[in-house]
């Protein structure tokens, strides 16, 4: 008997060829060319970090940080609709599709083609395909076998208004 993930990825399987393949660049069988990990950790800290956290329970570790989108933790072969989103407002859901390697570079290069225009987020896009490799790379790391991010040693602050302030003022002195 399929589990529950074929079964799903069996569902999905025939939306992403059709919606995917109508507006993208790259294919499903997409093969991703070799990247940076550490290289895609900075990118994704610049482009995604505003809005989604890289932990399972979905928790801000930094200021500045919201839930307005769903963790990207252990989003590579994931199949879409399937995360929970905090604090949303609309239908910004992307359905009927597998995250693997063809539709997150598809979607980090034009995000509103993907989910049929009904995002509220703030993000336009990365042209740059080197970039949104990196980041894949970074992305298939988000999973259970992170120690790091499955099992953290100790649990992050909670931010304040003195520590949020603590922290920015630190991080203006940095510069």
């Amino acid at each position: 008997k399929p589990s529950q993930c074929e079964d799903t990825a069996g569902m999905v399987g025939g939306r992403v060829a059709q919606s995917v393949s109508a507006f993208a660049d790259i294919n499903d069988n997409f093969e991703l060319p070799e990247g940076s990990v550490k290289k895609g950790e900075k990118y994704f800290k610049k482009y995604c970090s505003q809005c989604h956290s890289i932990y399972p329970d979905n928790r801000i570790t930094r200021a500045g940080q919201t839930q307005l989108g769903p963790t990207l933790f252990n989003i590579y072969g994931r199949a879409s609709g399937m995360e929970e989103i905090q604090n949303k407002q609309g239908d910004e859901r992307v359905e009927g599709v597998l995250w693997t390697d063809g539709p997150l570079m598809n979607y980090m290069k034009n995000p509103r083609v993907m989910a049929q225009g009904r995002i509220q987020m703030n993000f336009r896009g990365i042209n740059d395909f080197q970039i949104r490799v990196d980041i894949v790379h970074y992305m298939r790391t988000l999973n259970w076998d992170n120690e790091v991010l499955a099992y953290p040693e100790e649990k992050p602050a909670s931010f304040t208004p003195l520590r949020w302030y603590q922290m920015m003022k630190k991080a203006q002195e940095q510069k």
